[in-house]
Order: C-alpha cells, then structure tokens, then sequence
C-alpha cells in the first residue's frame, strides 16, 4: 500500500527521496510528496496528487523547485481518510511547521485525538487521520521532549496499526521512525555516511544490501552515522543489521514492456525456484527441510486451515484442496479477514497456514495473531523473508520466486501453489498417508513443470485473438469445479483488477442455483475442464451455456477433441497429474487478463484503486 522513504546522510536528500518512491510506485497510490529538513531551522514540503503519475508530477517540481537539505522524508498515499488532494497528501507538519511525519495504518481513534487537540487550539489542515500524529509529535517536542521521546509518546496514544517516520528542525540531521502493530514494514537500511528508512526494502537496494527490521512496538533514531533502536518506554534493543540477497536489478522489466509480462515469463524459473532442494529427481523423493514437523506432530494435527487473501486466498484454496487429498485431514480455506472476526474455533490440533507475497497484509497477520494466541501451530507461505509474517509463524515457507512489481499476482500464485503442494506431500508422509509409489509420482510430475509451463507460455497467439474480441463485453463468467474452482476465481480477479472488466468466478454446480438468470449473448464465459474426473460434469456445464445462447472459451489439456466441437473457443494447456493441473491452468488465466488490459489501453502494472502490499483494512 503506502510507500515511506527517507534519508539522512550528506548527500541532497531531494533526488534520492523521489528515486525510492519511484521504486514503490508498484504498491499503489493517489498523491506523493517529500519533505526535506534543510539545516537552517524550516522544512521544505513538496506534494502532489492526482493519481499513478503524481511521482512523475512530483519530480518535475522538485527539479524546479530545488528543495535544499540532506535529511527528508518521502511518501507514496492511497487514499484512507480524506479524498485525494495534496492537502491530503504526505508529509503532514505540525502547527508550528517544525515537525514533519509520514504514515502508513489507519488511527482508529483519530476522531477522539483530533478532538482533543482541535479544543487545544489546534487547527487541521487536512482530512486525514495521519495529521493527528503530526501534531502529537510537535505538541510533545514544544513541552520539552527530543523527537525520538516525542514519537515514542505520541505512538502510546495512538491505537491501531501504524507506522511512521519523522523529522524536525530541532534536530535537523536525525530521521525518528516508529512502528505498532502490522501497518507495513519498516526496513532500515546503513550505507557509508548516511542511513535510510524504507517500507519495502526495494528501495533500499541501490544504496545498500545492510539492512534491519523494525518490529512492532519500537522505535528507530537515525543519523548519518548513527541508528539506534529502542521500545518505546525508551530501553534500547540491539539492532542486528543483515545482508540481504536481493539487489536491485531484480527491480528493471529488462526487454518486457511490462512488469507484468516480465513476471509471467519468470514462471519457469520461478516453479524450478519453489522446488529447488526439496524435490529430490534422482531419487524421486520430496522434502520440505523448513517445515520441520515430526511424526508425532503431523499426527496430532486433525484440522487444517488456510487463510489469505486475493490472489493468496486462492492458492490457499488450491493448498487446502492438495492438503486434504494427500495428508487426510479436514481441511478448508477462508478470507482471513472474515476468520478474524467470527471467532473461529482453534486449537494445538489446527494447523493455520497462512499465505502472503508480502508478509505484511495486514487482515491476515491479524488473523495470524489470532491462530497463535490460540495456540495452533501456525505455517506462513510468503515471499518476502524477515517480513512480520516470518516472525509470527511456528514454520515458514519461502515460495523463493523473487520480488514481484507488477501490482497483480502472477508468478508469487504458481510458486505457491507448488510450495503448498510440496507441504501437503510432506504432512501427507509424515502422517503415513503417502506411498513410496505415490511420492514418486508426484516428485516426477515435479520434475517436468517447469517445462510445461514454459509450454503453456509458448500458447499466446490464440489468447490475444480471445483478448482482443473480449474487449467488446462488460460482463465475463468463469467456471471450475473441484481444484479448479480456485482457478476460475483467480481468473476472474485477473480480469477484474487489470482490464476493469467485471468478471465472477463461480464453483460450475452452482449454475443452476441463479447463475444461469446471467447467461446471454452479452456474458462470455471461460470454463476450466482438464481431462480430470469432473471433465464429463463440466462437458455438461458448457452445454448449458451454449443451449442459452452465451459464448464459451474453454481452457483444456492436451488431446482432447470434445470440448472444440461445443465450445466457441479452446486453449489447451499440457497434462500433468491431477493435484498439479492446476498450476497450470493458471497460466493462460493470467495472460488472457493482461492482454485484454493491453487491448483496452490500461497499464496493468498500476491498476487503480489497487496497491501491492494492503497494510490496512
């Protein structure tokens, strides 16, 4: 969601600011805006909104304007409290203009706090709850406090998730962040002479690979060439710096026009990446050497649940569905956040798995918090290591396919499917409900992924001619039973997010209980039916469709020749097993989506409305 940046070191702070917000533009925002601190008593404040090019607008005015200071902060906005407008935006001061702050996480009692300072004479400039903080900041700097005593304050009045970095002209060379709850991460990074703060460490990759993780509840004071993290009762915690792995490069489309499609092609390695030293092809064995249950644990387990969201709610699916075929154990998937609020019935014998790209999604770490305090052991599938997720999980689980730009899910959804099928192979072994022959046959299927993905990618032709016609429509259907009813859904999230199209994904059975009052010429409906045990039930669902005058594309596997004689259009994809078809399925979901976003015009890197990383409810 909301993208924070900031600096402190030697260097004209200006610059540097809008190139970290330029690395966050894939989380998704309204507004930006910078402040930069200049050392002569007064904060430069630059803000701009208006959309996905408010970056872009912004930098054009700090060009002209040449705001000058090596100590700033930055922030990339999504729209909360109050409409999109550059009063709105960030960095919000407080009222003597000494104190600047940036915010991700929403004040769930602002309306109490802005009471109390608006009758302390106090006057709001903006509609949002971030500005309270703002003014807390400064009210505890004007009665004597430092700036780190005075987030620390302010943060202990403040209820809900937040995260938040400040500056002040009472100490113009430190930057003071702060973190409660699961608002987003906040990564610090240290360079030669200067340390930066970031909600994403992609922004800190072209200056440096040294970084830290704030956890919640403690605050970090930067200088130049000083960091030191404290609780906010003031006791000092030591900050462990590491060295990450990733690099910036990571982040470049290279010949792709979009991210998107960079990230679609990745498939092949990023499947190869998700199996990398767990599946075993000389010996046809699988291991999951992170999740490190022992026999006698597996088998005290007797209910599975997956929770996530979007995307991640429908690998979760998939993941129950393997789970419970494979291992035997009741299993069933859910928005996490609709589990956390109807007090879900949990145990030591509930095995919560939990998948995030970001590990910051805020609903499903609430929901993670949720599992744990009730103790059930607790697996997180997740992209990004070190991230909240990591730390309130028993085990993680690394999906391994690198960062992700493109603001819709592509590669994170198959390497987790692929990741959640190798944790039901192993629950499934450990439980002794897996034979050798069995294991082998799943490892070898393994095995010929990444191929065979790299073979449904090859099959575009035919999905831009689709994509070019479904321009035409308002309204799409998408059809699966069993394991690819989690399909069907994604593809019509797909479509819904990138391309603006209004797309319902729907288990087929349910056709005649009110979804066949939708048939018509004007709704297309793309059906999911592999040569599995549902093909003839699925046969059926499409001849309903055509005996109602809607158009049907169906997606299929390789050799089968009933589906073109029925349907309108067919995309085949390659045969794998049963519990792997799926992942498959996937693929021309995906492209069907983005090239329909092409055809309309759109920017499927940005869609609108839409962030990356949702940090808040």
């Amino acid at each position: 969601m909301c993208g924070i940046f900031g600096y402190t070191g030697h260097e004209q702070a200006a610059p540097l600011l809008v190139g970290g917000l330029r690395l966050l533009e894939y989380r998704g925002y309204d507004s930006a805006g910078i402040a930069v601190t200049n050392g002569s008593g007064s904060i430069s404040l630059t803000r701009r909104a208006g959309g996905t090019d408010s970056v872009a607008r912004l930098s054009a005015a700090i060009d002209e304007l040449s705001p000058h200071g090596s100590v700033g902060i930055a922030h990339t906005r999504w729209a909360t409290h109050g409409k999109v407008a550059e009063r709105n935006s960030h960095p919000h001061v407080g009222r003597s203009g000494n104190v600047a702050v940036v915010h991700n996480g929403i004040v769930e009692n602002y309306l109490e706090l802005k009471t109390g300072l608006t009758d302390s004479g106090i006057t709001f400039s903006s509609e949002t709850d971030s500005e309270v903080i703002a003014h807390l900041v400064a009210h505890e700097i004007e009665q004597g406090a430092d700036l780190a005593t005075a987030v620390g304050n302010a943060m202990k009045l403040v209820e809900g998730a937040t995260a938040i970095v400040a500056t002040s002209t009472a100490e113009p060379e430190k930057l003071v962040a702060a973190r409660l709850g699961n608002a987003g991460g906040i990564v610090i990074g240290a360079a030669e002479h200067a340390y930066m703060v970031a909600s994403d460490i992609i922004a800190l990759l072209p200056h440096t690979n040294r970084i830290c993780y704030l956890e919640s509840g403690q605050v970090v004071t930067i200088t130049p060439d000083s960091c030191q993290i404290t609780r906010l009762n003031g006791s000092p915690v030591l900050a462990e710096f590491i060295t990450s792995s990733r690099s910036a490069d990571m982040a470049a489309r290279g010949r792709y026009p979009h991210f998107m499609a960079k990230e679609i092609a990745e498939q092949p390695d990023s499947v190869t990446a998700a199996m990398r030293q767990r599946v075993d092809l000389a010996t046809r064995k699988i291991d999951l050497p992170e999740f490190d249950l022992s026999p006698a644990e597996a088998l005290s387990i007797n209910r599975a649940v997956f929770i996530g969201m979007g995307t991640s709610l429908h690998a979760g699916m998939n993941g129950a569905s393997s789970v419970e075929a494979l291992a035997r154990i009741p299993t069933y998937s859910e928005n996490a956040s609709e589990f956390r609020y109807r007090n879900p019935v949990l145990d030591e014998h509930t095995l919560v798995v939990s998948v995030t790209q970001s590990g910051e999604t805020a609903d499903t770490l609430a929901a993670m918090e949720l599992a744990r305090d009730s103790g059930s052991r607790l697996v997180t599938a997740v992209e990004a290591e070190g991230t909240q997720a990591t730390r309130l999980a028993n085990v993680t689980l690394p999906v391994r396919c690198g960062q992700e730009i493109g603001v819709a899910a592509t590669k994170t959804m198959t390497a987790t499917m692929i990741t959640l099928t190798l944790m039901a192979a192993r629950l499934a072994a450990l439980r002794g409900n897996l034979s050798e022959e069995d294991e082998a046959e799943i490892a070898t299927a393994l095995s010929s992924m990444p191929a065979l993905v790299g073979t449904a990618l090859e099959r575009e032709d035919p999905i831009k001619k689709i994509a070019a016609d479904l321009t035409n429509y308002h309204h799409l259907l998408y059809l699966g039973r069993g394991a690819q009813f989690p399909v069907a859904m994604e593809g019509a999230l797909k479509m819904k997010e990138i391309a603006y199209i209004h797309a319902e994904g729907y288990a087929a059975g349910e056709m005649k209980h009110g979804v066949n009052a939708l048939i018509s010429e004007e709704m297309p409906t793309i059906a999911i039916a592999p040569r599995d045990a549902m093909f003839e039930k699925m046969v059926s669902n499409v001849n309903e469709v055509k005996s109602r005058g809607g158009r049907v594309i169906v997606v299929t596997t390789d050799g089968d020749d009933i589906m073109e004689s029925i349907a309108d259009d067919v995309l085949y994809v390659p045969q794998t097993i049963p519990i792997l078809q799926p992942v498959l399925n996937v693929i021309p979901m995906q492209m069907l989506a983005y090239h329909t976003s092409i055809a309309l015009g759109m920017d499927p890197d940005k869609p609108r409305n839409l962030a990356k990383t949702v940090t808040v409810e």
